[in-house]
């Protein structure tokens, strides 16, 4: 099982369906999607210094934006099971080929992440991906190196939150960051991740 985490910087492009096609072409590995909340959470960012609601509201409705995102999506993931919960993940990646989670701030309070902008979906997807053994993969809309695109991200406060910041060197599991038009270097990555997890 691989969780992947498609940024919402991809929400208006068609870089989220070719990630979605690719996942599914894919046959050696299963997949956890978890989707960011793009346009949504910003925004939630502009509408918070207008309305001057503090951080854990902020949060809530930063979760939302999360949900709001995936079901966007749901049309192009009729070959995903939806999940709704913590123990729903738990219960079915090892026994599901595509799998995508709805988000709810209920679910998200059972994370050991911050309630406020310090954790974003980067933290909850890697805080899910701790919990059921599985590596991560970040998609993210801005270009890297590509000779490093395995096992190389970068910790800038406008590419990853603070909590997957300090979070994830206690992590077990394989992190990769990868740029959004690099879908076709999926099965590297998988075969990457294999190496050292139970992908």
């Amino acid at each position: 099982m691989v969780v992947i985490k498609i940024g919402g910087s991809l929400q208006s492009s068609a870089y989220i369906k070719r990630w979605i096609k690719t996942i599914e072409l894919e046959f050696d590995n299963s997949f956890l999607l978890i989707f960011g909340g793009g346009k949504y959470a910003d925004q939630v960012r502009k509408e918070q210094k207008i309305k001057h609601y503090d951080d854990y509201q902020a949060h809530i409705l930063a979760i939302n934006a999360m949900k709001y995102l995936t079901n966007d999506h749901l049309c192009y993931l009729r070959n995903f099971k939806q999940l709704h919960s913590i123990e729903d993940i738990k219960k079915n990646y090892k026994k599901r080929k595509l799998l995508v989670w709805i988000p709810s701030f209920k679910e998200v309070l059972k994370l050991n992440i911050s309630s406020n902008w310090d954790s974003t979906s980067d933290s909850i997807a890697l805080s899910i991906a701790n919990k059921i053994n599985a590596p991560l993969l970040l998609v993210k809309s801005i270009k890297f190196n590509k000779k490093k695109f395995l096992n190389n991200f970068f910790l800038k406060e406008d590419v990853i939150d603070k909590d997957f910041s300090r979070n994830y060197p206690s992590s077990k599991q394989k992190i990769s960051i990868v740029s959004r038009g690099n879908s076709y270097k999926l099965k590297k990555i998988c075969k990457d991740f294999a190496l050292n997890s139970n992908c």
